[in-house]
């Protein structure tokens, strides 16, 4: 091999390097990415209150559903459906007809249900479920002010997400709770989010697709959202409307007998 050759070749591999360097991203890069296509810092610091207005689907049922989310982690979702109708096989239990309405909320402090199932009235949940929701309820993304707020952020690498490279972080909070989140490279939006959730001994692994953004005043908000269990599909949230700090008043949030 000619010398040139050699020297060729050894111009090319550094230059490759370089490149490598040049193009790897810090865990903070690829967050300050993120917080700047969901619309910057400012702005999702000056949302302080959100209804999401869309529809579920699951096992062939529609479900509507209205979220209110208030800042810092007050959350209240309503859900309304019609279930199938009576089973002959269970012609001796009673069963609902007609629309049923289901509540679940969290004011920071409690999470209750008011399910027509379960009985009348509302009724406090704990355990995993309540945990769940309590993260739901956080207001922020889990990436802003994730030092302050006593999180860590590891980035593993990037995977193919729905055949899109994806940044793959890994989050721990500061309750140990350790979630997986997916940035799309190109754009730095969320495109899948997952989190094992362990009841009775048995794990479970959840996660939750995210698609279709489009900008409601000025922040960059997720459409559609697929969530799994599994690896086995279960459920289609279809977003109709989302509404930006809109006036809720805090008892909504507040679990009944509290009030």
């Amino acid at each position: 091999m000619s010398r040139p050759f050699r020297i060729g070749l050894a111009a090319i591999a550094l230059t490759s390097l370089s490149i490598g360097v040049a193009g790897a991203q810090t865990v903070d890069e690829v967050i300050a990415k993120n917080l700047a296509a969901r619309g910057g810092v400012e702005k999702l610091k000056a949302m302080n209150s959100t209804k999401i207005t869309g529809d579920l689907e699951q096992q062939g049922t529609k479900i509507h559903i209205v979220t209110w989310a208030k800042r810092p982690n007050l959350m209240r979702r309503e859900m309304e459906a019609t279930p199938p109708p009576p089973s002959p096989t269970r012609a001796t239990v009673p069963q609902p007809t007609g629309p049923m309405k289901a509540v679940m909320a969290s004011d920071g402090t409690n999470v209750w249900m008011i399910n027509p199932m379960m009985g009348a009235g509302a009724q406090q949940i704990t355990g995993p479920q309540a945990e769940m929701a309590k993260a739901d309820a956080d207001f922020d993304s889990v990436l802003l002010d994730y030092k302050a707020k006593g999180r860590k952020i590891e980035l593993v690498g990037t995977e193919p997400i729905n055949g899109k490279p994806a940044y793959h972080l890994t989050i721990t909070m500061k309750n140990g709770q350790v979630q997986q989140y997916y940035l799309d490279v190109a754009s730095g939006l969320e495109v899948r989010t997952g989190t094992t959730v362990e009841q009775a001994g048995v794990k479970t692994e959840v996660t939750m697709d995210l698609s279709d953004y489009r900008t409601v005043d000025g922040l960059t908000m997720p459409f559609l959202m697929r969530q799994s269990v599994n690896g086995t599909p279960i459920a289609e949230v279809t977003i109709a409307k989302w509404e930006i700090n809109v006036p809720v008043d805090d008892d909504l949030f507040k679990l009944p007998t509290a009030r």
